[in-house]
């Protein structure tokens, strides 16, 4: 396999060198550039490059897809063309059409968008809070009993599983106002006002918060833990900040424009926002719970986990998986769409892994061993994806019949997650349960891995593919 230098060598002599290159940036697995002539590169001689896994023209940029690895190659690029280095962008950087036109399913993605832009990003929190709290199950009494369940082990990792979840409020809205390009530290604001401890201390109490003569309608158990209530504050945040400072003169703005900001928001989130985004909580965990034990819960935990590499590559599964974290971080567990798309975290390793086994070309068999162990140990599915998904097409239908075998399994025995997690450790997102659930969940990985592997093992590749000459 090539090494990062020779890939940014041969990526920008390909685009034109650096004569034709305006600007260079990178994302979490692609190569972004302004080209002066972005009709100079050809994209199958670019697609050839060795440790290149594609091309897109998006954006206004001419992205090169390299997978985890780009930010050595992106290294190597600055060096090679003395470009200026910069920070990592968001994956999903796309320029904004110049004027939204009002139809339904426009206003669905934006509000798609906006869900998993906010969601999302707490996804590292929420895994390594969750990672902690399997810690203490798995040794504590429910799985090896060693250590009791009052130990100061189970007590610290109960407490920074509590830290992660309890002041998600907080979180959401400083991610969701990065989203939307206002202030994030209003955001975080927004967040704290609703877990504040004398304001919790009011949920379940008679006593109420009376402001201008009304009640403000507190949950029954606050605010704590939850993610709607303050996503719909922060698109109001954005608006009224933005307003607001381009109303009041310089000399003010720095210091009445959050005061002011936050005096208008404060009323119409705890009056009105913040209870309707509580009442959105409760049906969206209510849908959940009526759709698992609906005569059809089956079928859709088994078209998830079947087809999720395919909502990855067209980028559906954000909007999915953002509405379903904001469910889990209502009810703290998840026996849908999440358990459904963590049961086939290995059906698609074993499609590499059978891909890998059955290629006689030397260089292709080093490539896709390299796409399996990235799947398989890091949970990274995008240059498995690109690397021999798209390019050979028939491995499709190993991960489709595995994933469906596993999420079918999964939906029979009910399997419950409870955490999260990834890559290797994707099991120990089940061991919040008790050890049939997790015994459980490792069969469906299991029946998954089998079958896929099968699959691909007599149907997904041709002799030519094999071989290295398709």
């Amino acid at each position: 396999m090539a090494d990062n230098k020779q890939i940014a060598s041969d990526v920008l002599a390909a685009v034109g060198g650096k004569e034709n290159v305006s600007k260079v940036i990178h994302c979490a697995t692609r190569l972004r550039f302004n080209l002066v002539d972005d009709s100079v590169p050809t994209d199958d001689e670019v697609k050839a490059i060795d440790g290149v896994l594609g091309v897109m023209r998006q954006g206004g940029m001419y992205q090169v897809i390299i997978g985890p690895g780009v930010p050595k190659v992106y290294e190597e690029l600055v060096k090679a063309g003395g470009f200026a280095a910069e920070a990592a962008v968001d994956e999903n950087l796309d320029e904004a059409p110049a004027k939204f036109e009002w139809t339904p399913k426009n206003i669905l993605d934006t509000v798609l968008n906006y869900l998993s832009g906010s969601v999302v990003p707490l996804v590292p929190v929420l895994m390594t809070a969750g990672l902690f709290k399997t810690l203490g199950t798995f040794f504590g009494p429910t799985f090896l009993n060693l250590v009791a369940e009052d130990s100061s082990f189970v007590f610290l990792c109960n407490m920074i599983y509590n830290a992660g979840f309890y002041f998600m409020p907080i979180l959401a809205g400083f991610t969701a106002a990065q989203k939307l390009n206002t202030n994030p530290y209003l955001g975080a604001l927004t967040g704290a006002i609703l877990i504040e401890p004398s304001f919790a201390a009011l949920a379940g109490t008679e006593a109420g918060l009376s402001l201008f003569g009304l009640n403000v309608p507190i949950p029954l158990f606050g605010y704590a833990q939850t993610l709607i209530p303050v996503l719909l504050c922060i698109p109001l945040l954005s608006v009224l900040y933005k307003k607001i400072n381009d109303i009041l003169p310089d000399a003010v703005r720095t210091v009445f424009g959050p005061f002011l900001t936050m005096l208008v928001l404060i009323p119409f989130e705890l009056f009105i926002l913040a209870p309707l985004g509580d009442m959105a909580g409760t049906a969206l965990a209510g849908l959940f719970e009526w759709l698992g034990n609906s005569p059809l819960g089956w079928l859709a935990i088994m078209l998830v986990a079947a087809t999720y590499p395919m909502l990855v590559l067209t980028g559906m599964h954000i909007g999915i998986m953002g509405i379903a974290i904001a469910n889990f971080g209502n009810v703290g567990y998840d026996a849908m769409f999440l358990m459904a798309s963590t049961v086939q975290n290995f059906t698609a390793s074993a499609v590499g892994l059978a891909v890998a086994l059955k290629m006689k070309d030397p260089e292709n068999k080093s490539l896709c061993w390299g796409y399996f162990m990235t799947q398989f140990f890091g949970g990274v599915g995008e240059p498995l994806l690109y690397g021999v998904f798209l390019r050979y097409k028939r491995p499709w239908i190993g991960t489709l019949c595995g994933g469906a075998a596993a999420g079918l399994y999964a939906a029979i025995t009910h399997v419950t997650q409870y955490t999260f997690s990834s890559g290797l450790f994707s099991p120990l997102a089940f061991a919040g349960g008790d050890q049939a659930n997790f015994i459980n969940a490792c069969i469906a990985m299991a029946i998954g891995m089998v079958v896929a592997f099968v699959t691909t093992w007599f149907f997904g590749l041709t002799k030519e593919q094999a071989e290295g000459k398709e």
